[in-house]
Formats: structure tokens, sequence, C-alpha cells
């Protein structure tokens, strides 16, 4: 058995959910009321995943604007990171291309996955996954891996973040 040891960061818009994805994904519950993120969390999980033993950090980088200034010192040190996009919010998914790039020009090229979120809001859905491959070949963005998830169902939400695991992992 291995053991890892590796920092990610979780990144995008406002209320997309990128932390109700971190608890759906490290405590297996959902939590309803939507509370911004001021500055950063962080969440450690330890698991097993094909036989090795993963620790993880999570840091949840908030959202809004006003804390750009400060995020690029979150990434230091990230291994890898994932960036959340509200699969009901068409603007969230044309911003993909700034956080991937706020991430990249502050840490070396490490593996990234893109998450679209809420995909049990059928009836309130703006993005297909047609538009995502279109912004990511468009902004020649080096991502191979997107899911669509539910924070509320999990579904997807533990395949997102395993599959990031993976390819570092696989490094």
């Amino acid at each position: 058995m291995t053991k890892y040891k590796f920092k990610i960061v979780v990144v995008g818009d406002y209320a997309v959910g990128k932390t109700t994805l971190i608890i759906n994904y490290t405590e297996k519950t959902f939590r309803g009321m939507y509370v911004p993120t001021v500055g950063v969390q962080f969440t450690k999980n330890t698991f097993k995943l094909n036989g090795d033993e993963v620790e993880l950090t999570i840091w949840d980088i908030a959202g809004q604007e006003k804390f750009a200034k400060v995020r690029k010192t979150f990434y230091e040190n990230a291994a890898g990171f994932i960036i959340v996009y509200d699969l009901t919010r068409k603007s969230t998914l044309e911003n993909i291309i700034n956080w991937y790039k706020d991430v990249l020009e502050n840490t070396d090229e490490i593996p990234c996955v893109v998450i679209g979120n809420k995909n049990d809001l059928r009836d309130k859905r703006e993005i297909n996954n047609d538009n995502v491959s279109k912004v990511i070949e468009k902004n020649d963005m080096n991502i191979k891996v997107k899911f669509e998830t539910s924070a509320k169902t999990g579904e997807n939400v533990e395949q997102g973040f395993n599959s990031l695991i993976q390819q570092l992992i696989n490094r």
C-alpha cells in the first residue's frame, strides 16, 4: 500500500455549489442552505482508493470578486484543481477560462477536472455537454476530464473528485 498526500483547490464563481460538493464528497451529506465562503475554507480527508491511502486537503476558494487578490496565495503547493460551474447559469461556464488561467498563473501545470453542478435541476438547465466542450477547445484548455454532478443527490460527485486524485497518483 502506497500513501499519498495531496492539496487540491476547488474554484468557480459564487453559488455554483463548491462547498456543497466538498461536503457531499467528504461527508456524504447535503446541506441545502447557501452560506457564502469567506476567503477560504479547507477540509482534510483520509481514505483508501484502489488499495492506496490518500490524505487529501481540499481548499474551498471563495468565488466572489472581492477575494481575487488574496486567493492567489491559497493556490500555493496545489497538486491539482477542480473548476465548478452551475449548469443553470451560462455565465458560470463562460468564466471557467478565467478560473483556469487564475490557477495556472500561480501554480505549475497541474491536473484539472471541470465539474458542472446542479444536474438535478433539469428544468432550469442552460448548459449542455457540447457547450462545455466548445469552451474548453476554443480556449485551448488542457482539460481531459469533465463531469456533471449533483451535490444534492450525490450523482457523480465521488467520481469527479476521484478522477482528479487518480490523475495525481498516475503522475
